[in-house]
């Protein structure tokens, strides 16, 4: 199957791109890993991010607060 094939399966199906796909599951492993009190910066090297802040940024853009105001369930986050 070509790319272009599967990548238009795949949003036709599924009803959002695999890079989008790809970074929730990744964002869902690292909640995990973040509850089993894994330190952020092995969670996030560990991800393929580049450093610690790109994790953070990536992790706010989706999920609307840093991971460890995430974990503390502080509500003042943005």
């Amino acid at each position: 199957m070509s790319r272009r094939t599967f990548t238009r399966l795949f949003r036709q199906q599924l009803g959002t791109s695999f890079a989008v796909w790809r970074q929730q599951a990744s964002l869902l492993a690292a909640l995990a890993r973040l509850g089993q009190g894994e330190p952020v910066t092995r969670v996030a090297l560990d991800l393929g991010y580049s450093s610690p802040s790109a994790f953070s940024a990536a992790f706010r853009r989706v999920l609307g607060t840093t991971p460890s105001q995430f974990l503390q369930g502080d509500p003042s986050a943005d």
